[in-house]
């Protein structure tokens, strides 16, 4: 006679996982992509940009996640830069 164990699920796997079904843009934030698109620059710029601190992303996420504000912000100060330049 064989012994054959059975394999049990883990009670982490029964737990009720909640999942945000709200996209982020309607949630006032934007991933990397849709912040570049709204900011009219390129993921590579939005990439430098927050480097340079110039944007700020939204810690405790593991995707680069900008809040609508922040871009809101950053393109206020560029108008205000090209006005004084101007």
């Amino acid at each position: 006679m064989s012994t054959a164990t059975v394999k049990r699920p883990k009670p982490s796997s029964r737990w009720n996982r909640r999942v945000n079904t709200v996209p982020l843009t309607e949630r006032g934030a934007f991933q990397i992509d849709e912040a570049a698109d709204y900011l009219s620059r390129s993921i590579t710029t939005v990439r430098r940009l927050i480097k340079r601190g110039l944007i700020h992303r939204l810690p405790g996420f593991r995707d680069v996640v900008i809040a609508k504000e922040e871009c809101d912000r950053f393109l206020r100060e560029q108008t205000d830069i090209a006005k004084i330049a101007a």
